[in-house]
């Protein structure tokens, strides 16, 4: 018996309706994305990626078709389990890091901590955490602008994961960072795969696709290679 996957999208169509007409972001897309699958997902400018990045991280429904997240249709959830599903279930990360500026590393990585549970950490999780993708004790008070665009990204890989996820969803990851930091970010990525993460990266850059263990090509909202 096959298991079921983690993620399956059976003829999932995105159609935006704007005054200029309807836009099909995504076309008759089937895809289906086991437990522990390392995919990479490329494609030219306007081709879906991020259509797909908001309907694989919940933030949006298809207009037709299904999408199945754990063996849950995810336009049958509630607006409130859609939103606790994203919480417990995914870890994003993006290439712009989107950390709160007034808060220090610490602090940012603690934070969905305290939307989850209405507290502050008391067990030590968001420090370890932090040290875990190579962010110690001093630039753990470090506020984002006084970081690198690396250390950033680590303290975004530290956010996404304190909540334990199954996936990981990065979006151009390295997109902002020199060459060298970028492959030790993919680093992480691999060491994370390996410890059971299902990990799905939009990238632009075949060198970092090749870190994937599956490559999935859109075109025109179309997946026409796998």
């Amino acid at each position: 018996m096959s298991q079921e996957p983690l993620i399956r999208l059976t003829d999932v169509s995105k159609v935006y309706h704007l005054e200029s007409g309807d836009f099909t972001a995504l076309d008759h897309v089937s895809l289906d994305i086991q437990e522990n699958e390392f995919v990479a997902i490329m494609g030219p400018s306007g081709s879906g990626k991020s259509t797909m990045m908001n309907h694989l991280g919940i933030l949006d429904v298809p207009t037709a078709g299904a999408l199945y997240i754990d063996g849950k249709d995810v336009a049958k959830l509630t607006a409130l389990e859609r939103t606790h599903m994203r919480r417990d279930m995914i870890g994003y990360i993006f290439q712009k890091f989107y950390l709160i500026p007034l808060l220090t590393a610490y602090e940012n990585v603690e934070y969905p901590l305290i939307l989850k549970y209405k507290k502050r950490d008391t067990t030590g999780k968001a420090a370890e955490m932090l040290t875990a993708v190579g962010i110690d004790e001093h630039m753990s008070a470090h506020r984002p602008n006084q970081l690198s665009g690396g250390q950033q990204q680590r303290v975004a890989i530290a956010r996404a994961l304190i909540n334990e996820p199954r996936i990981l969803l990065c979006d151009e990851p390295t997109g902002n960072l020199d060459r060298k930091t970028g492959f030790q970010i993919m680093d992480i990525l691999i060491n994370l795969h390996k410890h059971g993460k299902t990990v799905i990266l939009v990238t632009h850059d075949p060198k970092i696709a090749e870190y994937a263990h599956r490559i999935i090509e859109l075109e025109d909202g179309r997946i026409v290679g796998s």
